[in-house]
This record gives C-alpha cells, sequence and structure tokens, in this order.
C-alpha cells in the first residue's frame, strides 16, 4: 500500500468545537505538526496557545484563512501536506471551491461534511485527483462516515445480507450556527430508502419507529439520503437498506422539519432564523441523559439459518464522537492501511474491523450482538 506522507496538517475550522476536538487527537495519535486556520486569527491563537500547553513540541501555530477566498485558500493550503477540513461548508456554498483549492495546491484532503457541490466537485477532478498520486478522503466523520464501515463489518457475519436499518439518535445540549444550517439544507435534499435492491425516493415525512434500548426508548426518526450507503445494493447484495434520524427533542425536531417541509432553508433570512433558533431549541429543551448514537440492525442468513445482527456505536459527546471516528480513519490514510491515492470515501476505504478497535481505544461505546432471527 502507498503511504500519504504528511508532516504538516492544516484543520480549517481548527478552533471550532468539532475541529479542536479533532486537532486534539491529531497531536495526541500521531507527531504531524498542526496549522488551525480559520477566519478569526485571535481565536485561532488562543486553541493554539491551548493545544501548545497541552501537548509537548510546540507543535501547533494559527493562521487566518478566508475559506471563501480562493486564492487565499490556495495560498494557505500550500503552507501544510494535507488539509482537514471542519468548517460549515453547505451553509457557507463553499464546498466545491475548497476541494478545487486544495487540488490546485497540490496537497491531501479530508473532510467530515455532506454537501453535493463538494461531492459533484470531487466527481470532476476524480481521475486528475488519482493521477496526481494525492489523496482525497470524503466523508471522514461519524455522520456521514461510520454508517457505511458498521454496514462493511455487519456483513462479514452473514453468507447472506438481506437487510440494513441505520438508526442515528442525537441528542446534545449543545450546538453550533453552522451545523445546524448544514442540516437544514442538506435534510431537505429529497430522501431515498432501499427497497428490493431498488433506491427509491419517499417524503421527509416517511418515518420508522427505533428502539433505542431502556435508556431511550423507541423515537420517531426520519429519513436521510446518504450518498456513502448507495452502493451497498450493488457491493454487498442487500436488498432493503434504510437510513433514519431521530433529533434533539420534539420543539427542536418540529421546528427543522418545518423549515425544510416550507422550503424556509432556500432563503438566507429564514435560515439564518431557523439556524439561531435550532441551537436556541437545542439548548433550552434538550434534558439528559446525552448520547449521540448510531445503531445498525441487519438480517441475513448463516449456514441457511435466519439471524440477526445488532450494532451500537455511541459517545456523550456528539462533537468528540465526530473527532474520533475522523482521526481513525486518517490513521489509516497516514499508515498505508487503504487504497491507493485518488478520491475515497472514508468508510468505504477503511478496513472496517481495525477502525471498529479504534475508535473503542479511543473512546467511543461500542456494542455488537448476534442471535437467531427467532430469539428476537
Amino acid at each position: 500500500m502507498n503511504k500519504m506522507e504528511s508532516k504538516v496538517m492544516m484543520v480549517l475550522g481548527g478552533y471550532g468545537t468539532a475541529g479542536l476536538c479533532i486537532s486534539r487527537l491529531l497531536l495526541q495519535e500521531t507527531d504531524v505538526n498542526l496549522i488551525l486556520a480559520g477566519h478569526t486569527l485571535q481565536k485561532a491563537q488562543r486553541a493554539t496557545d491551548l493545544l501548545n500547553t497541552e501537548f509537548d513540541g510546540n507543535r501547533v501555530r494559527s493562521m487566518r484563512v478566508d475559506a471563501s477566498n480562493s486564492e487565499a485558500l490556495r495560498r494557505a493550503f500550500g503552507s501544510c501536506d494535507t488539509v482537514v477540513t471542519c468548517v460549515p461548508i453547505t451553509a457557507l456554498g463553499i464546498g466545491g471551491g475548497i476541494v478545487q483549492a486544495a487540488f490546485d495546491a497540490g496537497v491531501n484532503y479530508v473532510d467530515i461534511t455532506l454537501d453535493n457541490d463538494k461531492r459533484h466537485t470531487l466527481k470532476e477532478l476524480g481521475d486528475r485527483i488519482k493521477n496526481s498520486g494525492r489523496y482525497f478522503m470524503t466523508e471522514a466523520g461519524f455522520m456521514p462516515g461510520l454508517p457505511s464501515v458498521m454496514a462493511f463489518r455487519a456483513a462479514r457475519q452473514f453468507e447472506d445480507l438481506e437487510t440494513l436499518t441505520f438508526g442515528m439518535l442525537e441528542k446534545e445540549a449543545t450546538g453550533a450556527y453552522g451545523s445546524a444550517a448544514d442540516l437544514l439544507i442538506y435534510g431537505a435534499d429529497p430522501a431515498y430508502v432501499c427497497q428490493r435492491g431498488t433506491w427509491q425516493k419517499v417524503p421527509v415525512t416517511a418515518s420508522a419507529q427505533i428502539d433505542f434500548g431502556s435508556e431511550f426508548g423507541r423515537r420517531t426518526c426520519y429519513p436521510m439520503n446518504l450518498y456513502e450507503l448507495r452502493c451497498l445494493p450493488d457491493e454487498l447484495g442487500v436488498q432493503e437498506v434504510g437510513f433514519y434520524a431521530a433529533g434533539l427533542n420534539p420543539v427542536t425536531d418540529s421546528l427543522m422539519l418545518l423549515w425544510m417541509i416550507f422550503g424556509l432553508y432556500k432563503y438566507q433570512w429564514s435560515l439564518r432564523l431557523g439556524a439561531k433558533l435550532g441551537v436556541w431549541t437545542a439548548k433550552k429543551f434538550t434534558k439528559p441523559p446525552f448520547t449521540t448514537t448510531l445503531q445498525l440492525d441487519a438480517t441475513g442468513m448463516v449456514n441457511h439459518h435466519a439471524e440477526r445482527a445488532r450494532m451500537i456505536i455511541s459517545h456523550h459527546d456528539g462533537y468528540e464522537a465526530t473527532a474520533i471516528a475522523a482521526v481513525a480513519g486518517i490513521l489509516q490514510l497516514m499508515d498505508g492501511s487503504m487504497d491507493a491515492p485518488g478520491v475515497t470515501i472514508m468508510g468505504h476505504g477503511v478496513n472496517p474491523s481495525r477502525y471498529i478497535a479504534d475508535i473503542e481505544r479511543l473512546g467511543m461505546n461500542v456494542c455488537f450482538q448476534q442471535s437467531p432471527a427467532e430469539a428476537s
């Protein structure tokens, strides 16, 4: 396998909550030097000072970068070998621009977010990225990212995999404006589920009841379109795939659902209002216990007998969960465990068994159970 050489990583948005968590884990798990970059130099410098007191070697420095300015991005990316993007690219409309700037600057690239513009640019540049010998790892987080890892890991337990049903529960009393805005925009995309091996569009109101166990109970979850799952019927032979997400609390859930149904995310004034209300209601109405949980229920055949498996991966802090999921993928990217250079969806490129062992080592809660289908 080829090894991705990286001596200097830039974390774009590195002083944000997720970016700071990722930076801390990268310093803990690797010997890279970091550049924390973002629009406000003072915030980047404060985060830099914090990390340099926590870790020896003075390995962190700060930089002001306007992520909406392509030329500024290209100049800034020239200071590093790899850029890790942690900014709300969908709300800012800059996903494709960051990808293009990373390619033009000749660096490796990692992102943790869903974004259609970014994905289209990666597709357009795919052959050129591969031929350049660089690594562009996309959708490398908790969600997106972890669902496809779980699918490939679960598939190893069956001779004939039949169904995959994902449930995501996020109960957090904190939130970031950019993340809320991204969710309003991307969550309004058409939702798809796979039935009898074919992906079909369903309304966002096509909810499912998913049981998250005794602590959290049954929750109403709504379908989402995850691009990383679209290949699973072909690659794994599975006939039914669905991803359903519950929200923070009934008030926030209802608010965000209304914004999506009535298209209020399309206008800047109402998008800003919805994101601000989303953050406020999350803090006001979300009560403990807190969790960010992904649950996968899989069914299939083993030795001609029907069996089912359940995998649950969770953390009490959603930002820490994102950081752990991202860094576990970056570790495989850096040591050459993944495929040859080019564009890779993280969940499709990592070794799923090692990845899950790493996220558990780094603090994620992992539970796996398998039993005859009749016993459930």
